[in-house]
């Protein structure tokens, strides 16, 4: 487990999955060595799911943003990862931009949202 005051990564072994759950803003490296060590993971596990939670969640910087799309993402596409599940509230500010993620990241893999993790 990796547990930051930024971030806590979990591997859930009945689920198969990785749980990211953001506490606060960061960025930079707080932002990008959580997801590292995720890859970690799931490579060791041969993980499916990758769970992120947003209920703490917050927009992240431009750099950030690169990053995510330019290493990450590629990275996750080329892992055992088949299902993303993002633990979003109807309401949240940050549903507008999960939507747009559900939409690009739905062409490699089984997207889904949810209100809470037991709806995994």
């Amino acid at each position: 487990m990796y547990n930051t005051k930024f971030c806590k990564i979990s591997y859930l072994k009945e689920k198969n999955a990785i749980l990211c759950q953001w506490k606060q803003f960061c960025k930079g490296d707080d932002y990008r060595d959580p997801l590292k060590y995720a890859l970690k993971e799931i490579e060791k596990h041969q993980i499916s799911t990758w769970i992120t939670d947003t209920t703490y969640g917050f927009e992240s910087t431009e750099a950030d943003t690169k990053w995510l799309l330019e290493e990450f993402v590629p990275s996750v596409i080329n892992s055992s990862i088949e299902k993303v599940v993002f633990i979003i509230a109807d309401d949240s500010s940050l549903m507008d931009e999960i939507k747009g993620q559900e939409v690009a990241l739905s062409e490699y893999f089984e997207v889904v949202l949810v209100e809470r993790l037991d709806a995994v």
